[in-house]
């Protein structure tokens, strides 16, 4: 039986490994800290951040995840993103 391919992308994973996530936004043209919009560089890494931390009910799934350089991901912890962004712009 021959299947003729689709021309869809395949979909993403469920449970996307950090991996997954990484390549996945470094292909798109939104490469940068979705917080400071630092761009990645050698010396500015990309970390995977959750949105709403696990923490505090957050899900590991792609709606819940965001490109955080270093800094931002370990400044935000399992803050809320609202709150953490309202204290880092006072």
């Amino acid at each position: 039986m021959h299947t003729t391919p689709s021309l869809r992308p395949p979909e993403p994973p469920l449970f996307p490994s950090r991996r997954d996530v990484l390549r996945r936004w470094e292909e798109s043209e939104e490469w940068s800290c979705a917080y400071c919009d630092a761009a990645f560089t050698q010396m500015v890494v990309a970390e995977v951040d959750h949105i709403r931390p696990l923490a505090k009910g957050g899900v590991h799934d792609w709606a819940n995840l965001a490109p955080a350089c270093a800094a931002c991901n370990r400044a935000k912890a399992d803050t809320d993103v609202v709150s953490w962004l309202a204290q880092k712009h006072r």
